[in-house]
């Protein structure tokens, strides 16, 4: 028998990312190495062996602008806020295991393998992966929280602008042949679209203005039955002590999973010498859940107007409990506080609350929002609008502030919050 050697086509899978705070065209071309031969008859190519290799190029366009940001807690973050400064690219098989694994980590030398993976023109190769390879799983700033594609972090890790990303595809179809681009070859080429994106939804508090007059309605609940009082007042300049998250989750598992809860349902004992303590005053959170300023046995003023590129910001593990936010008020000086029925609204009780609660978010005037409406990568502004309607703690919700929110996400959406005046 005459032996021919033939070239077997070549197997490609390119995969275009999405990154959601616009990182733009990623992909990943998975290219055949190996050359097998054969005995034929003609000048037909045999079907490829499953059982061989196949090298990948990868290759992330848009993030060569990507810039470092401070991780400082307050930062106030935009759509076009980009942190990513390493990618991990683990390649599955069909049962999820890893059979290749990469780390790139951000490197401005050229032709270093960020550079590479950064450059449309090059790519970052991977040679000699098994046919196996079904599934693609890509992570931003991976950190510890990444273990063979399985994700666990703390919210204390995930702080500032440098989260954790993550996005896969499992499959893979053939779409089109070669030659395309980068690196063309033969065969036919695979594609795979994958959206990577924060864990972390955030919350940004922009501005806190306060109401020096006016009046609103006021709704309570009386022997089964709703009564309304008109409350009124003519002066209201409240120093701001302290802003408090509540009621988020503190730990995300794959496969997208939120847990352990933090809810405070009172201050006492819980907002002391400057420290945010929940499980019974063992966890102090007030790193990464709290803002204010402690010192020589006092709480300092916080500025309700912010400069233009800070924030009180919070990021939370989106999940099944809406988040709280309590602002810590004193020195409230309200004038003119009247009320057209005492039994609804009290005035004289004024003195002995100190906290707004935001309990409540709408997307619209009549539409509020549920915790499944907060998704992870997205940036949630809010502008807050304080009038006299306080609580003595945090428990006691009756409405106390007006927000007013524009969604600034990493996926675009619009909403806007508010909140009622029944008790």
């Amino acid at each position: 028998m005459t032996g021919r050697k033939e070239r077997l086509p070549h197997r490609v899978l390119i995969i275009n990312f999405k990154r959601v705070m616009k990182i733009k065209n990623l992909f990943i071309a998975l290219f055949a190495a190996s050359t097998l031969f054969a005995c034929s008859e003609d000048d037909e190519s045999p079907v490829p062996d499953n059982k061989g290799t196949k090298s990948i190029s990868v290759s992330l366009a848009g993030l060569s602008g990507v810039k470092t940001k401070s991780t400082e807690a307050g930062s106030f973050l935009t759509a076009d806020t980009m942190n990513v400064n390493s990618i991990l690219i683990n390649l599955a098989d069909g049962s999820g295991t890893v059979v290749k694994s990469e780390t790139i980590t951000k490197d401005a030398t050229t032709d270093s393998n960020w550079d590479k993976l950064v450059s449309p023109d090059k790519g970052f190769k991977f040679v000699n992966v098994p046919q196996s390879v079904s599934k693609v799983y890509v992570y931003g700033n991976p950190g510890s929280a990444v273990t063979d594609n399985k994700i666990n972090t703390t919210l204390a890790q995930q702080q500032g602008s440098e989260v954790l990303y993550f996005g896969f595809d499992d499959d893979l179809t053939p779409i089109v042949s070669e030659p395309v681009d980068p690196d063309p070859t033969t065969g036919q080429t695979y594609t795979a679209n994958v959206s990577i994106k924060p864990v972390v939804a955030r919350l940004q508090i922009t501005n806190i203005k306060v109401k020096d007059s006016g009046s609103f309605e006021f709704t309570r609940v009386i022997s089964g039955s709703s009564h309304k009082a008109t409350v009124s007042w003519t002066g209201f300049n409240p120093k701001l002590k302290g802003i408090y998250l509540n009621n988020f989750y503190t730990v995300y598992q794959d496969p997208a999973s939120a847990t352990e809860l933090y809810d405070n349902t009172t201050s006492v004992n819980n907002i002391k010498e400057g420290q945010w303590l929940f499980n019974n005053s063992s966890i102090d959170a007030s790193a990464y859940a709290s803002y204010s300023k402690y010192t020589g046995g006092s709480y300092e003023d916080l500025p309700l107007t912010l400069p233009a590129n800070k924030s009180y910001a919070f990021n939370i593990f989106p999940g099944d409990q809406l988040p709280k936010i309590h602002l810590d008020l004193a020195d409230l000086n309200i004038a003119g506080l009247s009320s057209t029925d005492v039994n609804v609204f009290n005035p004289t009780l004024i003195n002995t609350v100190r906290f707004a609660n935001i309990v409540k978010y709408f997307k619209d005037t009549n539409t509020e929002m549920t915790a499944t409406d907060f998704k992870a990568g997205t940036i949630y502004n809010m502008e807050v609008e304080l009038i006299p309607m306080l609580d003595n703690d945090l428990q006691n919700i009756q409405f106390n502030v007006l927000v007013k929110v524009t969604i600034e996400p990493w996926a675009v959406e619009s909403i806007t919050p508010g909140f009622d005046l029944d008790q």
